[in-house]
């Protein structure tokens, strides 16, 4: 599958929050129905040309495969792109949009017995919401709970459809909600105040213990949510193994300590090979780039794993690795943005 760009049909858009985020829906003609499959937990990345710029940026897909294609995003202050959906985006406006990727996946098993927690926090909900849906709907003898934070009650996205899931599947789905800064006005009732920590996280698995001897966690949220909540697991004897992170950025700081070598990058992108000069200190995402190719890429901080490539020879470093787990890592993919060449030859091919 190439990455490239196609043009998407808005079919449908949902305010959620009050306003504060925005669901896109999209038309996928039958043409690209191939293309644009998914699986829960991943992304897409959408192009906007806004004043005469071109703007990138990655937003998971807010639903289980089964269902409609669709993004939910949240208004960032100053987003150039994220208040452009908000603002000006209208039922019938053509999208650019890359077809589905991303390496936090939960793939459902009809015959898989699992214990699934989830932990997320504000707009993190929404790789959490359509594994949720993917377990319950497609992972028949599993249970599922859902731990999540936010400030209060009216910046829940999903409140409604969460709280019918756990009205369809009472015995399989948990909601626990945690709001760091609740309304004295409000009648809503959250399981505990404060931040989603260490002491909530021992606290939603010793109400709810796992029942399967497969169990796994999957954490998404901002800031450096993941990597405290992973630290709480592991202090919980949790396997590394179990446990899958998606950062919303913030989470790491950049690794700066290695400058980078100049090299030669053979590059197989799209079928075709390329052989690119790549300088001292710039990544090979830019070498690329400023030879005229056309990597696929978005965010390009490390978080969103659209530029990811599998090296097969050479050494890199990489100043971020947000999007990708260890196991990724030790299988030699690399995120382009954030590599830099440590060996004067490197050899490296984006997936098709």
């Amino acid at each position: 599958m190439q990455r490239d760009f196609h043009p998407l049909t808005v079919s449908g858009l949902q305010k959620e929050i009050g306003g504060a985020a925005t669901s896109v829906t999209f038309d996928v003609p039958q043409v690209l129905a191939g293309l644009f499959q998914w699986t829960a937990g991943q992304h897409l990345t959408v192009r906007f040309l806004i004043d005469g710029i071109e703007q990138r940026r990655s937003y998971t897909i807010s639903n289980p495969p089964v269902s409609a294609l669709r993004i939910t995003v949240k208004r960032v202050e100053n987003g150039i792109v994220s208040n452009h959906i908000g603002d000006t985006l209208s039922v019938g406006d053509r999208v650019e949009v890359m077809p589905p990727f991303g390496q936090f996946t939960l793939i459902p098993g009809a015959l898989q017995r699992r214990t699934h927690y989830f932990f997320g926090a504000g707009s993190g909900i929404t790789p959490l919401y359509a594994m949720i849906n993917a377990v319950l709907a497609d992972e028949p003898h599993s249970v599922a709970h859902l731990i999540f934070g936010n400030t209060n009650a009216n910046s829940i996205i999903f409140r409604d459809p969460l709280e019918r899931l756990q009205t369809q599947y009472p015995q399989r789905f948990t909601l626990r909600h945690v709001l760091s800064h609740p309304s004295m006005l409000s009648w809503f009732s959250p399981w505990r105040t404060g931040r989603l920590d260490a002491d909530a996280v021992q606290a939603a698995i010793s109400e709810t213990p796992p029942v399967a001897q497969d169990t796994q966690y999957w954490i998404c949220g901002p800031g450096s949510m993941n990597s405290d909540i992973r630290a709480a697991l592991q202090n919980l004897d949790v396997p590394a193994d179990r446990i899958h992170t998606e950062s919303f950025g913030g989470d790491t700081e950049s690794d700066l300590s290695v400058s980078g070598v100049a090299a030669t990058a053979r590059i197989q992108l799209n079928g075709a090979w390329h052989d690119v000069s790549v300088a001292a200190g710039q990544t090979i995402l830019d070498a690329a780039r400023s030879v005229g190719l056309s990597p696929p890429f978005s965010c390009q901080s490390g978080v969103c794993g659209a530029c990811v490539a599998h090296l097969s020879e050479g050494t890199v470093h990489m100043r971020n690795r947000a999007a990708l787990e260890a196991k990724d890592i030790s299988k030699g993919f690399i995120l382009c943005c954030q590599s830099v060449a440590t060996q004067k030859n490197i050899v490296l091919r984006f997936e098709d």
